[in-house]
Protein backbone atom coordinates (compact mmCIF):
# COMPACT_ATOMS: atom_id res chain seq x y z
CA UNK A 1 0.00 0.00 0.00
CA UNK A 2 1.59 3.55 -1.10
CA UNK A 3 -0.36 5.54 1.44
CA UNK A 4 0.70 5.59 4.73
CA UNK A 5 0.78 8.00 8.29
CA UNK A 6 4.57 8.19 8.85
CA UNK A 7 3.50 10.06 12.63
CA UNK A 8 1.19 12.94 13.20
CA UNK A 9 0.11 14.72 10.48
CA UNK A 10 2.58 13.17 7.72
CA UNK A 11 1.53 11.37 5.49
CA UNK A 12 3.29 9.06 2.77
CA UNK A 13 1.71 9.44 -0.36
CA UNK A 14 4.22 8.36 -3.17
CA UNK A 15 3.89 5.55 -6.02
CA UNK A 16 6.09 2.56 -5.94
CA UNK A 17 7.27 1.26 -9.31
CA UNK A 18 8.60 -2.41 -9.70
CA UNK A 19 8.44 -2.21 -12.83
CA UNK A 20 11.16 0.16 -13.99
CA UNK A 21 14.70 -1.46 -15.11
CA UNK A 22 16.16 1.54 -16.50
CA UNK A 23 16.39 4.95 -15.24
CA UNK A 24 18.23 7.97 -16.87
CA UNK A 25 18.57 5.61 -20.05
CA UNK A 26 21.82 4.60 -18.54
CA UNK A 27 21.32 3.54 -14.99
CA UNK A 28 20.03 -0.25 -13.75
CA UNK A 29 17.42 -0.36 -11.29
CA UNK A 30 17.94 -3.95 -10.58
CA UNK A 31 15.39 -3.33 -7.12
CA UNK A 32 13.03 -0.85 -9.59
CA UNK A 33 12.22 2.74 -7.73
CA UNK A 34 9.66 4.33 -5.96
CA UNK A 35 8.77 8.57 -6.62
CA UNK A 36 8.08 9.58 -3.09
CA UNK A 37 5.69 12.35 -2.00
CA UNK A 38 4.46 13.45 1.55
CA UNK A 39 1.45 15.28 2.57
CA UNK A 40 1.40 16.90 5.57
CA UNK A 41 -1.89 18.83 6.83
CA UNK A 42 -1.13 22.21 8.68
CA UNK A 43 -3.98 24.55 10.24
CA UNK A 44 -3.26 26.81 7.64
CA UNK A 45 -3.62 24.42 4.10
CA UNK A 46 -2.24 21.36 3.64
CA UNK A 47 1.62 20.96 1.63
CA UNK A 48 2.52 18.46 -0.52
CA UNK A 49 6.67 16.96 -1.05
CA UNK A 50 7.27 16.67 -4.57
CA UNK A 51 5.71 15.99 -7.74
CA UNK A 52 5.98 12.54 -9.13
CA UNK A 53 6.58 11.26 -13.05
CA UNK A 54 4.30 12.07 -15.27
CA UNK A 55 3.18 8.59 -15.96
CA UNK A 56 2.34 8.22 -12.87
CA UNK A 57 0.67 11.46 -11.85
CA UNK A 58 -2.79 10.02 -11.45
CA UNK A 59 -1.85 8.06 -9.38
CA UNK A 60 -0.22 10.13 -6.73
CA UNK A 61 -3.45 12.65 -7.07
CA UNK A 62 -5.49 9.22 -6.40
CA UNK A 63 -3.08 9.20 -2.89
CA UNK A 64 -3.60 12.27 -2.25
CA UNK A 65 -7.07 12.83 -2.38
CA UNK A 66 -7.11 9.46 -0.19
CA UNK A 67 -5.68 11.99 2.76
CA UNK A 68 -7.31 15.25 1.75
CA UNK A 69 -8.91 17.31 -1.27
CA UNK A 70 -6.71 18.37 -3.84
CA UNK A 71 -8.18 21.53 -3.49
CA UNK A 72 -7.29 21.78 0.54
CA UNK A 73 -3.32 21.55 -1.26
CA UNK A 74 -1.94 24.92 -0.25
CA UNK A 75 1.71 24.28 -0.84
CA UNK A 76 3.71 22.35 -2.92
CA UNK A 77 7.19 22.26 -1.95
CA UNK A 78 9.75 21.26 -4.75
CA UNK A 79 13.42 19.68 -3.55
CA UNK A 80 14.18 19.12 -6.99
CA UNK A 81 13.19 19.24 -10.81
CA UNK A 82 14.53 16.25 -12.84
CA UNK A 83 11.32 15.19 -14.63
CA UNK A 84 10.87 12.06 -12.50
CA UNK A 85 9.90 14.63 -10.04
CA UNK A 86 9.00 16.94 -11.80
CA UNK A 87 6.55 15.59 -14.78
CA UNK A 88 3.11 15.55 -13.24
CA UNK A 89 3.43 19.08 -11.47
CA UNK A 90 1.12 20.18 -14.31
CA UNK A 91 -1.74 18.00 -13.41
CA UNK A 92 -1.87 19.28 -9.63
CA UNK A 93 -1.61 22.94 -10.97
CA UNK A 94 -4.23 22.28 -13.57
CA UNK A 95 -6.78 20.91 -10.80
CA UNK A 96 -5.70 23.43 -8.26
CA UNK A 97 -4.44 26.70 -9.92
CA UNK A 98 -4.25 28.71 -6.24
CA UNK A 99 -1.47 25.77 -5.70
CA UNK A 100 1.94 27.83 -4.70
CA UNK A 101 4.96 26.12 -5.49
CA UNK A 102 7.78 26.62 -2.96
CA UNK A 103 10.92 25.94 -4.48
CA UNK A 104 14.61 27.03 -5.21
CA UNK A 105 15.47 29.65 -7.75
CA UNK A 106 17.11 27.07 -10.34
CA UNK A 107 14.01 24.64 -9.63
CA UNK A 108 11.68 27.69 -10.46
CA UNK A 109 13.45 28.56 -13.34
CA UNK A 110 13.49 24.90 -14.63
CA UNK A 111 9.89 24.55 -13.91
CA UNK A 112 8.97 27.84 -15.92
CA UNK A 113 10.45 25.48 -18.72
CA UNK A 114 8.48 21.94 -17.76
CA UNK A 115 4.78 23.41 -17.13
CA UNK A 116 5.31 26.57 -19.75
CA UNK A 117 1.92 28.57 -17.31
CA UNK A 118 2.06 30.86 -15.12
CA UNK A 119 2.13 29.52 -11.54
CA UNK A 120 2.11 31.15 -7.78
CA UNK A 121 5.71 31.00 -6.27
CA UNK A 122 7.83 31.54 -3.40
CA UNK A 123 11.48 31.15 -3.70
CA UNK A 124 13.25 28.59 -1.28
CA UNK A 125 16.34 30.42 0.38
CA UNK A 126 18.86 29.26 2.50
CA UNK A 127 19.27 29.96 5.96
CA UNK A 128 15.91 31.16 6.11
CA UNK A 129 12.39 30.25 7.66
CA UNK A 130 9.07 30.20 6.55
CA UNK A 131 5.93 29.24 9.12
CA UNK A 132 2.85 27.59 7.79
CA UNK A 133 0.57 26.93 10.82
CA UNK A 134 1.89 25.24 13.35
CA UNK A 135 5.31 23.72 11.36
CA UNK A 136 8.57 25.84 10.68
CA UNK A 137 10.85 24.86 7.99
CA UNK A 138 14.57 25.55 7.29
CA UNK A 139 15.89 25.09 3.83
CA UNK A 140 19.54 23.86 3.14
CA UNK A 141 21.48 23.93 0.33
CA UNK A 142 21.97 20.51 -1.49
CA UNK A 143 23.44 21.85 -4.21
CA UNK A 144 24.64 18.99 -7.22
CA UNK A 145 22.62 16.28 -5.16
CA UNK A 146 22.68 15.74 -8.39
CA UNK A 147 21.88 18.82 -10.04
CA UNK A 148 22.02 22.26 -8.83
CA UNK A 149 18.50 23.63 -8.49
CA UNK A 150 18.97 21.01 -5.06
CA UNK A 151 17.14 22.25 -1.46
CA UNK A 152 16.71 20.59 1.28
CA UNK A 153 13.84 20.84 3.67
CA UNK A 154 13.78 20.60 7.58
CA UNK A 155 10.63 20.37 9.53
CA UNK A 156 11.34 21.35 12.60
CA UNK A 157 8.67 20.00 15.04
CA UNK A 158 8.91 16.84 13.42
CA UNK A 159 12.63 16.77 13.36
CA UNK A 160 12.09 15.55 9.31
CA UNK A 161 14.43 16.25 6.29
CA UNK A 162 13.17 15.87 2.69
CA UNK A 163 16.01 15.23 0.82
CA UNK A 164 14.88 14.23 -2.20
CA UNK A 165 17.45 12.44 -4.40
CA UNK A 166 19.70 12.41 -1.97
CA UNK A 167 20.19 10.10 1.35
CA UNK A 168 17.88 7.98 -0.83
CA UNK A 169 18.14 4.72 -3.54
CA UNK A 170 16.53 3.01 -6.64
CA UNK A 171 14.82 0.92 -4.75
CA UNK A 172 10.99 -0.72 -4.88
CA UNK A 173 9.79 -0.71 -0.79
CA UNK A 174 6.53 -2.27 -0.25
CA UNK A 175 6.67 -1.51 3.32
CA UNK A 176 7.59 1.96 3.02
CA UNK A 177 9.79 2.44 5.81
CA UNK A 178 13.47 1.39 6.45
CA UNK A 179 12.69 -0.44 9.65
CA UNK A 180 10.50 -2.50 8.06
CA UNK A 181 12.02 -3.37 4.95
CA UNK A 182 13.24 -7.00 5.08
CA UNK A 183 16.16 -7.37 1.93
CA UNK A 184 18.37 -4.62 3.77
CA UNK A 185 21.03 -6.37 1.38
CA UNK A 186 19.45 -5.48 -1.57
CA UNK A 187 18.54 -2.36 -0.46
CA UNK A 188 22.30 -1.04 0.85
CA UNK A 189 23.46 -2.64 -2.99
CA UNK A 190 20.78 -0.62 -4.53
CA UNK A 191 22.37 2.23 -2.57
CA UNK A 192 25.79 2.09 -3.33
CA UNK A 193 24.98 1.79 -6.93
CA UNK A 194 22.57 4.47 -6.95
CA UNK A 195 24.85 6.74 -5.13
CA UNK A 196 28.36 6.05 -7.55
CA UNK A 197 26.00 6.73 -10.94
CA UNK A 198 24.07 9.77 -9.38
CA UNK A 199 25.75 10.97 -6.66
CA UNK A 200 29.49 9.97 -7.66
CA UNK A 201 30.51 12.30 -9.66
CA UNK A 202 29.83 15.07 -6.97
CA UNK A 203 31.49 14.38 -3.71
CA UNK A 204 32.78 17.62 -2.68
CA UNK A 205 29.01 18.80 -2.84
CA UNK A 206 27.67 16.03 -1.04
CA UNK A 207 30.41 16.22 1.97
CA UNK A 208 29.22 19.84 2.37
CA UNK A 209 25.29 19.01 2.23
CA UNK A 210 26.15 16.37 4.99
CA UNK A 211 27.92 19.01 7.09
CA UNK A 212 25.17 21.00 6.65
CA UNK A 213 22.57 18.77 7.94
CA UNK A 214 24.57 16.85 10.32
CA UNK A 215 24.03 18.92 12.89
CA UNK A 216 20.19 19.20 12.98
CA UNK A 217 18.13 16.75 15.03
CA UNK A 218 16.62 14.32 12.33
CA UNK A 219 13.83 11.40 13.29
CA UNK A 220 13.11 11.44 9.63
CA UNK A 221 14.93 11.51 6.18
CA UNK A 222 12.12 11.94 3.85
CA UNK A 223 14.37 10.99 0.35
CA UNK A 224 12.71 11.17 -3.12
CA UNK A 225 13.34 7.03 -4.13
CA UNK A 226 13.44 4.60 -1.95
CA UNK A 227 11.85 3.39 1.78
CA UNK A 228 11.66 6.45 4.18
CA UNK A 229 14.88 6.45 6.99
CA UNK A 230 12.84 5.69 9.98
CA UNK A 231 16.07 4.57 11.34
CA UNK A 232 19.35 6.06 12.57
CA UNK A 233 18.95 8.60 10.26
CA UNK A 234 22.19 10.44 11.26
CA UNK A 235 24.06 6.15 9.76
CA UNK A 236 22.36 7.42 6.37
CA UNK A 237 24.11 10.71 6.12
CA UNK A 238 27.34 9.11 7.89
CA UNK A 239 27.20 6.28 4.75
CA UNK A 240 27.03 8.85 2.08
CA UNK A 241 29.64 11.01 3.32
CA UNK A 242 31.89 7.70 3.63
CA UNK A 243 31.12 6.80 -0.48
CA UNK A 244 31.30 10.52 -1.20
CA UNK A 245 35.29 10.61 0.84
CA UNK A 246 36.13 7.26 -0.93
CA UNK A 247 35.27 8.95 -4.45
CA UNK A 248 37.55 12.01 -3.77
CA UNK A 249 40.14 11.68 -6.53
CA UNK A 250 43.38 12.58 -4.72
CA UNK A 251 45.48 13.98 -7.11
CA UNK A 252 48.49 12.73 -6.03
CA UNK A 253 51.28 14.59 -7.91
CA UNK A 254 53.73 11.98 -6.97
CA UNK A 255 51.78 9.11 -8.73
CA UNK A 256 51.25 8.75 -12.29
CA UNK A 257 49.28 6.57 -14.24
CA UNK A 258 50.18 5.15 -17.40
CA UNK A 259 47.74 3.00 -20.02
CA UNK A 260 49.19 1.59 -23.20
CA UNK A 261 48.04 -0.87 -25.96
CA UNK A 262 49.91 -1.54 -29.42
CA UNK A 263 49.73 -3.79 -32.12
CA UNK A 264 53.26 -4.34 -32.94
CA UNK A 265 55.22 -3.22 -29.96
CA UNK A 266 56.44 -0.12 -30.80
CA UNK A 267 53.38 2.19 -28.58
CA UNK A 268 54.60 -0.41 -25.63
CA UNK A 269 58.24 0.55 -26.41
CA UNK A 270 57.01 4.24 -26.09
CA UNK A 271 55.03 3.50 -22.55
CA UNK A 272 58.00 1.56 -21.32
CA UNK A 273 60.13 4.46 -22.02
CA UNK A 274 58.05 7.18 -20.41
CA UNK A 275 57.25 4.79 -17.13
CA UNK A 276 61.64 4.47 -17.26
CA UNK A 277 62.03 8.49 -17.30
CA UNK A 278 58.97 9.50 -14.85
CA UNK A 279 60.74 6.72 -12.47
CA UNK A 280 64.30 8.62 -13.15
CA UNK A 281 62.35 11.65 -11.25
CA UNK A 282 61.17 10.00 -8.67
CA UNK A 283 57.55 9.12 -9.50
CA UNK A 284 55.91 6.26 -8.68
CA UNK A 285 54.32 4.82 -11.66
CA UNK A 286 51.58 2.63 -12.30
CA UNK A 287 51.78 0.80 -15.90
CA UNK A 288 48.56 -0.84 -17.66
CA UNK A 289 49.67 -2.82 -20.72
CA UNK A 290 46.19 -3.90 -22.29
CA UNK A 291 44.72 -5.16 -25.29
CA UNK A 292 41.09 -7.37 -25.62
CA UNK A 293 41.81 -9.94 -23.68
CA UNK A 294 42.73 -8.47 -20.39
CA UNK A 295 41.15 -4.69 -20.74
CA UNK A 296 38.14 -5.95 -18.53
CA UNK A 297 40.48 -7.73 -15.69
CA UNK A 298 42.71 -4.28 -15.78
CA UNK A 299 39.61 -1.81 -15.76
CA UNK A 300 38.92 -1.65 -12.42
CA UNK A 301 42.26 -1.11 -11.51
CA UNK A 302 43.30 1.12 -14.22
CA UNK A 303 40.16 3.80 -12.95
CA UNK A 304 41.19 3.19 -9.40
CA UNK A 305 44.89 4.32 -10.45
CA UNK A 306 44.01 7.12 -12.42
CA UNK A 307 41.46 8.59 -9.55
CA UNK A 308 44.50 8.76 -7.57
CA UNK A 309 47.23 9.89 -10.06
CA UNK A 310 48.05 13.80 -10.79
CA UNK A 311 48.81 12.48 -13.72
CA UNK A 312 47.71 10.09 -16.50
CA UNK A 313 48.90 9.12 -19.93
CA UNK A 314 47.26 7.25 -22.82
CA UNK A 315 48.86 5.73 -25.16
CA UNK A 316 47.28 3.82 -28.30
CA UNK A 317 48.31 3.37 -32.14
CA UNK A 318 45.97 4.43 -34.51
CA UNK A 319 43.33 1.65 -35.80
CA UNK A 320 40.86 2.72 -38.88
CA UNK A 321 41.93 6.78 -38.27
CA UNK A 322 41.41 6.60 -34.73
CA UNK A 323 42.25 5.18 -31.35
CA UNK A 324 41.62 1.90 -29.82
CA UNK A 325 38.01 1.75 -28.69
CA UNK A 326 39.42 0.72 -24.87
CA UNK A 327 40.50 4.19 -24.34
CA UNK A 328 37.12 5.79 -24.60
CA UNK A 329 36.04 3.77 -22.65
CA UNK A 330 38.08 4.97 -19.84
CA UNK A 331 37.33 8.17 -20.45
CA UNK A 332 33.79 7.64 -20.43
CA UNK A 333 34.37 6.00 -17.00
CA UNK A 334 34.99 8.85 -15.62
CA UNK A 335 32.75 12.48 -15.08
CA UNK A 336 34.99 15.65 -15.77
CA UNK A 337 34.88 16.78 -11.92
CA UNK A 338 37.10 13.57 -11.33
CA UNK A 339 39.55 14.38 -14.53
CA UNK A 340 39.73 17.94 -13.81
CA UNK A 341 43.20 19.88 -13.40
CA UNK A 342 45.13 16.57 -13.57
CA UNK A 343 47.90 16.78 -16.04
CA UNK A 344 47.06 14.52 -19.29
CA UNK A 345 48.74 13.66 -22.32
CA UNK A 346 48.20 10.90 -25.77
CA UNK A 347 50.81 9.19 -27.54
CA UNK A 348 50.98 6.56 -30.06
CA UNK A 349 52.87 4.89 -32.93
CA UNK A 350 51.42 4.67 -36.27
CA UNK A 351 51.39 3.41 -39.52
CA UNK A 352 49.85 5.22 -42.52
CA UNK A 353 47.96 7.56 -40.38
CA UNK A 354 48.31 9.15 -37.04
CA UNK A 355 44.61 10.26 -35.20
CA UNK A 356 44.97 8.45 -32.26
CA UNK A 357 46.67 10.77 -30.17
CA UNK A 358 45.37 13.79 -32.12
CA UNK A 359 41.63 12.54 -31.43
CA UNK A 360 42.22 11.21 -27.44
CA UNK A 361 43.84 14.90 -26.93
CA UNK A 362 40.93 16.55 -28.05
CA UNK A 363 38.83 14.07 -25.65
CA UNK A 364 41.38 15.14 -22.68
CA UNK A 365 40.44 18.54 -23.27
CA UNK A 366 36.60 18.19 -23.11
CA UNK A 367 37.31 16.67 -19.80
CA UNK A 368 39.03 19.67 -18.76
CA UNK A 369 42.20 17.69 -17.87
CA UNK A 370 45.80 19.91 -18.18
CA UNK A 371 46.35 18.66 -21.23
CA UNK A 372 49.84 18.45 -22.83
CA UNK A 373 50.31 18.40 -27.00
CA UNK A 374 50.23 14.82 -27.92
CA UNK A 375 53.42 12.70 -28.89
CA UNK A 376 53.29 10.50 -32.24
CA UNK A 377 55.75 8.60 -33.96
CA UNK A 378 55.68 7.11 -36.97
CA UNK A 379 57.02 3.60 -37.12
CA UNK A 380 60.43 3.80 -35.43
CA UNK A 381 62.47 6.93 -34.26
CA UNK A 382 65.16 8.47 -36.11
CA UNK A 383 67.76 10.99 -34.56
CA UNK A 384 65.21 13.61 -34.67
CA UNK A 385 62.15 11.79 -33.45
CA UNK A 386 64.30 10.95 -30.42
CA UNK A 387 65.04 14.66 -29.90
CA UNK A 388 61.77 15.49 -30.45
CA UNK A 389 60.70 12.66 -27.80
CA UNK A 390 62.97 13.99 -24.93
CA UNK A 391 61.96 17.97 -25.24
CA UNK A 392 58.24 15.80 -25.07
CA UNK A 393 59.56 13.09 -21.79
CA UNK A 394 61.09 16.48 -20.13
CA UNK A 395 57.33 18.75 -20.89
CA UNK A 396 55.55 15.92 -18.45
CA UNK A 397 57.58 16.88 -15.35
CA UNK A 398 58.13 20.71 -16.38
Amino acid sequence: MAIQELTKNLYYVGVIDHSLKVFDVAILTAYGTSYNSYLLKTEEGNIVFEGSKEAFGEEQIEHIEEIAPLSSISYLFVTHTEPDHSGAIHLLLERNPELVVVASTGALLNLNKIIRRPFKSVVMTPGKDMKIGQYTFSFYSGLNLHWPDVMFTYIHELKALVSCDAFGAHFASDSLLLSKEQNKEGYYDALKYYFTHIMGPFPSFVIKACDAVSSLDIEWILPGHGPVIDQNPQDQIALYRHLAEEGLPSNDQNKVTIVAASAYGYTKDLALQIKEFLESKGKEVYLHLIDALNYAEEKPKILEHILHSGSFYLGSPTLVGDAISFFYDILLSFPYTKLQGKKAAAFGDYGWSGEAAINLTERLRQLKTKTLPPYRMNFKMDEKQEEEFKAWLESLVS
